[in-house]
């Protein structure tokens, strides 16, 4: 009778995964990115965001449906969710944080409360948790107590607050809670949020020269209060049609306002308004001297700008695709706040915010300029070009899945990014923006004209390098050859196996039967450049049947070491400039399943050596040998050669 074993389980480690979710992988506000994209997601119309510098955290509300403790959607309240992983009150495809991770981040942090209420809940709830990353598991009671006072709880968080946090708390007192969050709302306060060099990234001073706030425009950039399908088409001239196209898509949203808590004069701070929508550069005024891609000396120097937008629907989603073009010159000049190589500024790059883009939701994803690389849009691969993207922003957005920390996106969504389908939509668009767009057109035109002109050049370069460095490399003359005894041959380099080949070629037809070593050498019949490099016949050899050609490979060097990349069973040489003799008997191998041994033969003393015992993994015999020749070590046996190395 067999022993009755008992089930097992796997451990899974909540607080593990939750460390892991809960830290900022690629950029210190990814948190507030993460809440605002939950705001939307509750129907808030108001967001305000308050950093506490000194405390190095923040207190973030929005006027939202609040943290349900009892209504369930999918299967969980908002409030548990707000705290459990992988489970999410969201549905994929309709909002981007559907697996209920991005507010994680907030965990990395010594402390965070959560005050909430609901529409239909007559008091405020409300929890406060210490160290919540290492506390926080199954067994944890999240549930929230009621609260007729959360203003005095919140000021009790900070009982030795200073200045600058006194300021924010008399502005979130009794009456901010009975007047603005007396409805429904979240307030989520952070307190020594695990990021390094604060203040640097969460400082909202932009008051006095040079001042640019890194957490203003992370905003702006990169979250979903900066939806790239907010077009403001009078102010940035895209095509006014297309913003209503764009008003109709899933989660579209331009009238949340969001508020960052910021000095406007020296030590008096205010609430200052975010505008909503990604910050795309107004339409040129009449003070700009633009003149198109066509007009400038150079494109680097251009002031040109341009605007096209379109909708397509793949797959039953509707994708929107924004294309703004602007100058490197006016980008420049009109994205002041953005930092360039060698200052501060905000700390958001420039050139970080060029060239193509994917969107999920209207959150700014990730760079996805790979796009040109498919052979559907090669003819508008030159946007590809690190110099080429600073003139251009091209933005696709649609419902695409991301990884956990929504930096990037998972394997599917770039399979459709691949999907030729897909990609013929992509194409239209540009083919469309071509049609549509003179300064789009003219820039293509040009780019191009200049990348033919580039190459052209680099062409010319390579070859007068050639030309110059000539002189500098090893040569020989051959005294016993009547047409060559006063003629320079200059040796073959790394790169060079077609000379090698035309050497042993030129050389083969000088051989006569009576010189040392002259059985090495055969007469090549062709040269191929696709397959194995020549077939040769005997230098006696006249006749044209199958039989007496013998295969030939060119190389500038080859090892035991190195895979043959032609089937051993149809060669017969492998003729090198120059190769190092190895032990006898050592291994050699081809990529073809055969392989054979050294032998270090009379015949091939201080020249090469043989391939012998030639087989297949599964036992097949091959019965020829192949012959491994050093070119210039056969030149020096059979001809009178004079070498010549210039020094250095």
């Amino acid at each position: 009778m067999s022993e009755v074993r008992k089930p097992k389980y796997p451990i899974i480690s909540y607080n593990h995964i939750l460390s892991e979710l809960s830290v900022n992988r690629k950029d210190p506000c990814e948190v507030i990115r993460e809440l605002i994209s939950n705001s939307y997601d509750a129907n808030a119309s108001n967001i305000q965001i308050y950093p506490l510098l000194q405390e190095k955290g923040f207190i973030y509300f929005d006027n939202g449906i609040g943290l349900s403790e009892t209504e369930e959607i999918n299967g969980i309240t908002p409030y548990v969710a707000f705290f459990s992983i992988g489970k999410s009150t969201k549905i994929q495809g309709e909002s981007i944080g559907y697996k209920c991770q991005g507010s994680k981040l907030c965990f990395a942090s010594k402390n965070i409360t959560i005050i909430t209420k609901c529409s239909d809940e007559l008091w405020w709830r409300y929890i406060s948790i210490d160290n919540p990353q290492k506390n926080i598991d199954q067994s944890f009671n999240i549930a929230s107590e009621f609260s007729d006072q959360p203003w005095d709880s919140l000021s009790e968080l900070f009982p030795t607050a200073k200045a600058q946090t006194k300021n924010i708390l008399k502005k979130l007192n009794q009456d901010f809670f009975t007047t603005q969050f007396n409805h429904q709302g979240t307030m989520i306060i952070v307190d020594g949020l695990e990021v390094q060099d604060f203040s640097n990234f969460y400082s909202s001073n932009e008051y006095g020269k040079n001042q640019w706030s890194y957490l203003k425009h992370y905003i702006r950039f990169n979250t979903r209060h900066g939806d790239m399908r907010i077009l403001r088409a009078d102010e940035t001239d895209f095509p006014k049609r297309r913003e209503l196209s764009f008003r109709e898509t899933i989660g579209y949203n331009d009238q949340c306002q969001l508020f960052l808590w910021s000095m406007i004069k020296y030590n008096k701070y205010e609430l200052e308004e975010i505008k909503p929508g990604y910050p795309y550069l107004k339409k040129p005024d009449a003070t700009e001297k633009i003149k198109t891609p066509a007009q400038v000396s150079s494109l680097d120097h251009g002031n040109f700008s341009g605007r096209y937008c379109s909708t397509f629907s793949y797959q039953e989603t509707t994708y929107c695709i924004t294309l703004a073009i602007d100058g490197n010159k006016r980008a420049l000049n009109k994205y002041p706040e953005l930092s360039r190589k060698g200052d501060g500024k905000s700390g958001i790059k420039l050139v970080d915010q060029r060239g193509t883009f994917i969107s999920s939701e209207g959150v700014k994803i990730c760079s996805y300029n790979k796009i040109f690389e498919h052979p559907l849009l090669e003819d508008y691969s030159i946007l590809a070009d690190t110099k080429v993207k600073s003139h251009y922003i091209l933005i696709v957005n649609g419902s695409f899945n991301v990884v956990t920390n929504r930096n990037s996106l998972t394997d599917d969504s770039k399979q459709i990014l691949k999907d030729d389908s897909f990609l013929k939509n992509i194409k239209k668009f540009l083919d469309e923006a071509q049609r549509q767009v003179s300064v789009f057109r003219e820039f293509i035109e040009r780019l191009n004209k200049e990348n033919q002109e580039a190459k052209l050049e680099t062409y010319i370069q390579k070859l007068d390098k050639l030309k110059k460095d000539i002189k500098n490399r090893t040569r020989f003359k051959v005294n016993n050859i009547e047409q060559l005894k006063n003629k320079w041959i200059i040796q073959p380099e790394i790169g060079e196996e077609h000379w090698v080949g035309a050497l042993y070629t030129m050389f083969s037809h000088l051989v006569t039967v009576d010189l040392p070593y002259a059985e090495l050498w055969v007469r090549p019949r062709t040269f191929c450049g696709v397959g194995l490099d020549s077939i040769a016949v005997p230098l006696k050899e006249n006749s044209l049947k199958d039989t007496v050609h013998r295969g030939l490979e060119y190389k500038y060097t080859f090892s035991p070491t190195d895979e043959y990349n032609h089937p051993f069973i149809v060669t017969n040489f492998i003729v090198c400039w120059d190769i190092s003799i190895p032990e006898e008997r050592e291994l050699i191998k081809d990529a073809y399943g055969y392989f054979g041994y050294v032998s270090l033969t009379e015949e091939l003393n201080n020249i090469g050596y043989e391939i012998i015992n030639i087989q297949s993994q599964t036992g097949e015999i091959h019965d020829q040998n192949i012959k491994v020749i050093s070119l210039k070590k056969l030149l020096d046996h059979t001809f009178d050669c004079q070498w010549t190395t210039p020094p250095k």
